[in-house]
């Protein structure tokens, strides 16, 4: 039997993927970066930090790939601005790529609904009977994880700094200019962002209410749903004075909902799913998994089994479908836990986040294919080496915060 808090977060996922569709209805990535951008003149690593900020920040309230998808058309206007020769081009067009992938991928681990794998992991505790799955609600995830991604965040740009190193600036005002958006969509913008903080206070506070009133949380499952009734009422039912003077609208028509979707960025996505595919064929992802528990019986010590475990799950999702990857090494370290249930929820929360933050290859996560395919003159090689630098350096924060920081956040919420 699924419980009531799991079905409550099925309602947080589909609410959070509705709104971003109203984010890119409209534009509201687009007016942040213009809204960041106040210089007339503006260096490129201070405009790289603006973007993987604010990637971050959106890619937390709504599903990691569509806030890159969002960004996409942003990236392409910065690109244009830019002068320089044909290397300068695409060592710039790299570093904004990379800026806004990187963001999107960080920020998915940042809440709950960011991304598929972060609910995946909630599911497989349930299926599996953890007995710390109770403690991983919308609240508390959110209590542990948002800081972890801001950390990220900001490694993230000191390593693109020390790969790319920026030299030139760029003009900020007529950037600015060229990112203002149309003005028949300021007043949806203004509602899309009264929206979102009523979605994060909202389920933060349900959230934790159904972990505080045990006794009730049938009832508040009840309220949940009514809950999201409301959204979807708002989204789809009420009329709306989108621009004065003429007849109202709504939020999100359908045509919104799979709306202006990169064709050469989901070629790169498929054909990190045919990989994948093959990869699968040839049991490698139970390879690797069984590898990794060959580690663990050897006894070794617990931080360092966190670092090997999140090390294969990163670098073989740089060939399978990060899903695929956490699933398998899920079901082949099951084992653990009767060996060390203590470590075991670590080792599988490591899985999963380490599984998400893979940087180097165009076909290791669906943003990092959105973003290589999209785009024209990126550099490969920049890609891989930055990536592999990143890689490195997430696994080293990922491990030490889910094996010092996370017990003690969960701690609170027993």
């Amino acid at each position: 039997m699924i419980h009531p808090d799991k079905i409550q977060l099925l309602f947080f996922f589909l609410i959070s993927y509705l709104l971003s569709r109203v984010f890119v209805r409209f534009e509201v990535p687009r007016s942040l970066v213009r809204w960041l951008i106040v210089e007339k003149h503006i260096t490129i690593s201070r405009l790289s930090w603006l973007i993987i900020f604010g990637t971050t920040i959106i890619s937390m309230l709504i599903a990691n790939v569509v806030t890159l998808m969002a960004m996409i058309p942003v990236l392409e206007l910065i690109h244009k601005q830019f002068n320089g020769t044909d290397k300068e081009h695409r060592k710039f067009a790299t570093l904004m790529v990379l800026s806004a992938v990187w963001g999107a991928n960080i920020g998915g681990i940042g809440m709950l609904t960011g991304t598929t794998t972060n609910g995946i992991l909630v599911m497989l505790y349930e299926q599996f009977h953890f007995p710390i799955s109770s403690q991983f609600t919308f609240l508390s995830w959110m209590t542990w994880a948002m800081p972890l991604a801001l950390l990220l965040c900001v490694v993230g740009w000191l390593i693109l700094m020390l790969v790319f190193r920026p030299a030139k600036s760029m003009q900020g005002g007529e950037l600015r200019s060229q990112l203002c958006g149309d003005d028949s969509h300021e007043r949806g913008r203004k509602i899309s962002l009264w929206l979102a903080p009523i979605f994060l206070l909202s389920a933060a506070s349900l959230s934790s209410s159904m972990s505080i009133f045990r006794k009730h949380q049938e009832e508040l499952l009840l309220l949940s749903a009514v809950w999201m009734l409301g959204f979807l009422y708002l989204f789809f039912l009420h009329p709306f004075r989108l621009q004065s003077g003429e007849k109202r609208q709504i939020l999100l028509p359908w045509a919104y909902i799979w709306h202006d979707l990169p064709r050469k960025g989901l070629l790169w996505v498929l054909a990190g799913v045919a990989i994948t595919t093959v990869l699968v064929f040839f049991n490698l992802h139970k390879v690797l998994a069984h590898a990794s528990l060959q580690w663990i019986t050897s006894e070794k010590s617990a931080l360092y089994l966190l670092l090997i475990v999140g090390g294969v799950a990163t670098f073989a999702t740089e060939l399978m479908s990060n899903s695929v990857v956490q699933i398998a090494m899920f079901g082949a370290l099951f084992p653990i836990t009767k060996v060390n249930p203590n470590i075991s929820w670590q080792v599988m929360l490591v899985i999963s986040l380490t599984s998400t933050c893979a940087f180097m290859s165009p076909i290791a996560t669906p943003s990092n294919g959105l973003g290589f395919g999209s785009l024209r003159k990126i550099s490969l090689p920049y890609m891989l080496f930055a990536g592999l630098l990143m890689n490195l350096g997430s696994l080293m924060i990922i491990s030490l915060w889910v094996h010092y920081v996370v017990p003690i956040v969960l701690c609170l919420f027993a």
